[in-house]
């Protein structure tokens, strides 16, 4: 009788080599989900307001978090790269005095399993 340990060993091995890596993020579902998030922001909702919304979306950004006033904003440049989206998106605050200053943020979009939108520190 032949030892069949070596072939159950590599089965077992290789059987979790299967697995494929997530799916590459959605482009359109990423731009409208930032393009909602923004839009939120803008009319001056709370972050977490779009966690009940459905799809939930779910917003880090220190800016918002701070309570900053987004006055306007516009998507710059965008790209896709793996399981996420870049943005590059031109903000316009508004602050407590009057004063607007425009910065350049960058977010990144995941939208597997769930739609997760980061601002990058700067």
């Amino acid at each position: 009788m032949k030892p069949y340990w070596p072939l159950l060993l590599l089965l077992l091995v290789t059987a979790g080599c299967g697995t494929s890596l997530p799916p590459t993020a959605d482009s359109a579902k990423a731009r409208a989900a930032l393009q909602t998030a923004l839009d939120a922001w803008q009319k001056g909702e709370p972050a977490q307001s779009l966690q009940a919304r459905s799809p939930a979306i779910h917003v880090n950004d220190f800016g918002w978090d701070n309570k900053d006033r987004l006055a306007r904003y516009e998507i710059l440049s965008e790209q896709s790269g793996g399981q996420s989206w870049k943005a590059k998106v031109l903000l316009t605050i508004q602050y407590p005095n009057g004063a607007q200053m425009q910065h350049e943020a960058n977010y990144t979009v995941d939208t597997s399993p769930s739609l997760v939108i980061v601002r990058e520190f700067e």
